[in-house]
């Protein structure tokens, strides 16, 4: 079975705490092995007891059960990630400067990917698939281009990874191959 990285929306910020060991014992009590969880964000690498497509929307229902509030969860194959990030479109950012290479990845296909960044500031981004890449030359903190801007833009629900983690899952997802 192929591992699937699973990443959750909008935990640990506002209250809404969710502990990296507790996420891995609601991902272990649905069957998943090999799990593993990378930094204190929402992010963990698993390999699915069943279908990969299920692993999302399980994931999410057990969360709501164990924590009593609403965890969006969005999943892609390792599969996927290893084209997600062969097509990187800014790779010399990403080499010189992978925090400010941001990855969003949606609950499915934008229904829009005309968004023109330039009234945001420097921010470059570009549409692929279920996914929209970024570059934030001076920083995502101070930025206008944040993520719910492009969920209006996109009409689509998501979360963002910077290239360092985006990387990291993929190594972690591969030695679980």
């Amino acid at each position: 079975m192929s591992p699937v990285i699973a990443l959750l929306r909008a935990v640990n910020v506002g209250g809404r705490t969710v502990k990296s060991a507790q996420l891995r014992e609601v991902a272990e009590s649905l069957g998943h092995t090999r799990v593993t969880t990378y930094v204190n964000s929402g992010n963990i690498v698993l390999v699915p007891a069943g279908a990969a497509s299920a692993v999302g929307p399980g994931l999410a229902e057990a969360l709501v059960a164990e924590l009593g509030f609403d965890v969006p969860v969005v999943t892609r194959t390792l599969e996927q990630w290893d084209a997600i990030v062969e097509r990187l479109p800014y790779p010399e950012e990403a080499s010189s400067d992978p925090s400010h290479v941001v990855l969003y990845c949606w609950d499915g296909a934008p229904a829009r990917t005309d968004l023109d960044p330039t009234p945001y500031g420097r921010e470059s981004v570009a549409f692929a698939g279920h996914e929209t890449y970024a570059y934030f030359p001076d920083g995502i903190g101070r930025s206008k281009l944040t993520l719910p801007v492009l969920e209006k833009a996109t009409g689509r629900s998501g979360t963002a990874r910077n290239w360092n983690t985006v990387l990291a899952l993929q190594r972690l997802a591969r030695e679980r191959a």
